[in-house]
């Protein structure tokens, strides 16, 4: 494992010492303690270790201080950071303090290991090269109305890909359905990234008439129609120096889709009835709730402009695939609410129940609306079941008794399809295919996630893949 890696763990929970001492060392990995940031960076200084588990939360210092000091020492330290609470913040002060990634308490030290052999890999493959460049100071931390709330493994796999694509200049897509918050973490893009103190500018691609879509985009030139009698500056060129976001890029009109096209490849851009072109700093994020390959498909929508703004992906879940993230959400939400000086309502236990067990079609959106209603129903008092709208506290429709549900009628007319000698195998795997497609998607192809969604060992979900010819 890890070519014998020695591990470094510094972390005050004798536990988790103890844990990492019992899993590792008979797989042929050393692994050394420290209880303070102070010890830790004597035992690395002493010895360094081949990979580091790093608490945030230490006696003596803040552990991602400690993180900085042993970059700083090392610039091919692999530091893997340990955290109770997986905020945003945290991951990103990480990422950017260069940690080789994050784990969340309780320790996973099958994922532990994993990352072990990938440090290892990574400290290889970078022996010869020069060290990583400065990631810069971390900027201000986020409004607490643009904060990211949970700790599911879905939403810690977005904080993730937030924190390690911030601070470059590359082109995002956003995916998810309506209401998961898909500006919201366009504006966490931004204020994590060096562009933070430039412009954030919204565009929602849907709400311009098409008519005007080129104009407000780009501007235009005195004289290019009646009307015109000044120069108008367009939303690239208020988004100079700053980031340019395309909410519902799907409905962005074709002559727009290809000047956008263009601007990517050149960074500039020309108002309407002029020919000068003007050159711009712009970072591109999108977001879309619709499927564009079907869009693409159909012509509606250009296929080299998806490869140019989907460099990087990122998948939202939907509310409902990370229940656990309900109860924060609400009473983060009901803190958002209440005057500063005063103390926000709390959620009962029996509300709180409710709320997990409800399905969120319009995600958190709904959810910031249900919890604002409970409070003004609760008039500043705990939030009661009774201060709950009647359809959350009616909870998920259920199929009439008397009837099948859709999903028993979707496998009725599936297994009438197959011939009628079809073996136990031929008419499973179809359907585990399915599932199992579905989890990852929501997952955003994270294999440990996916697995936990259903319940299933990482090595099982695995197993599976190879058998369902999945793997790819």
């Amino acid at each position: 494992m890890g070519d014998r890696a020695a591990i470094l763990v510094i972390d005050d929970e004798e536990a988790i010492c103890f844990a990492f001492r019992r899993y590792f060392e008979p797989r042929g990995c050393p692994v050394r303690v420290a209880s303070t940031g102070a010890a830790g960076l004597a035992a690395y200084t002493e010895e360094p270790a081949d990979v580091v588990f790093l608490d945030v939360r230490l006696p003596d210092v803040d552990g991602l201080e400690v993180l900085e000091r042993l970059c700083a020492r090392d610039p091919q330290a692999r530091v893997i950071v340990i955290t109770a609470y997986g905020s945003l913040e945290t991951v990103t002060r990480a990422i950017r303090g260069r940690a080789f990634d994050y784990l969340v308490k309780p320790i996973d030290l099958d994922r532990a290991a994993e990352l072990v052999a990938q440090a290892q890999a990574s400290r290889h493959a970078a022996a010869a090269g020069e060290p990583p460049p400065d990631p810069g100071a971390p900027g201000p931390p986020a409004p607490d109305d643009l904060a990211l709330v949970g700790r599911s493994p879905a939403i810690q796999e977005v904080y993730k890909r937030i924190g390690r694509v911030a601070d470059t200049d590359s082109a995002v897509l956003i995916l998810g359905e309506t209401g998961t918050g898909k500006e919201l973490v366009a504006r966490a893009i931004h204020h994590h990234s060096r562009r933070c103190a430039g412009p954030f500018v919204a565009v929602n691609c849907g709400a311009l008439p098409e008519t005007l879509v080129e104009s407000e985009l780009f501007g235009y030139a005195r004289g290019a129609f009646t009307g015109a009698t000044t120069d108008k500056a367009g939303r690239f060129e208020a988004a100079d120096g700053g980031t340019l976001f395309f909410d519902e890029i799907g409905e962005l009109p074709p002559a727009a889709q290809v000047k956008l096209l263009r601007f990517l490849d050149t960074q500039t851009v020309e108002r309407l009835g002029s020919v000068r072109p003007i050159r711009l700093d712009v970072r591109i994020l999108a977001a879309t709730n619709c499927d564009l390959a079907e869009a693409m498909a159909a012509g509606r929508f250009r296929q080299d402009l998806y490869y140019r703004l989907a460099v990087v992906q990122i998948p939202l879940p939907p509310l409902a695939a990370r229940a656990e993230d309900v109860a924060p959400l609400a009473q983060h939400f009901l803190a958002l609410r209440t005057p500063t000086g005063r103390e926000p309502p709390l959620l009962s236990r029996e509300a709180a129940a409710l709320l997990e067990a409800y399905p969120w079609p319009g995600n958190v959106r709904e959810l910031r609306n249900t919890v604002e209603h409970a409070a003004v129903a609760s008039g500043g008092g705990p939030i009661l079941p009774a201060h709950l709208p009647e359809s959350v506290r009616r909870g998920p429709r259920k199929p009439a008794a008397d009837g099948p549900s859709a999903l028993d009628a979707d496998i009725q007319r599936f297994v009438g399809s197959l011939p009628p000698n079809a073996s136990y195998r031929e008419v499973l795997d179809p359907l585990e295919k399915a599932l199992i497609r579905r989890a990852l998607a929501e997952a955003g192809g994270n294999q440990s996630v996916a697995a936990e969604r259903l319940g299933l060992h990482r090595n099982t979900l695995r197993n599976k893949l190879r058998d369902l010819g999945l793997e790819s």
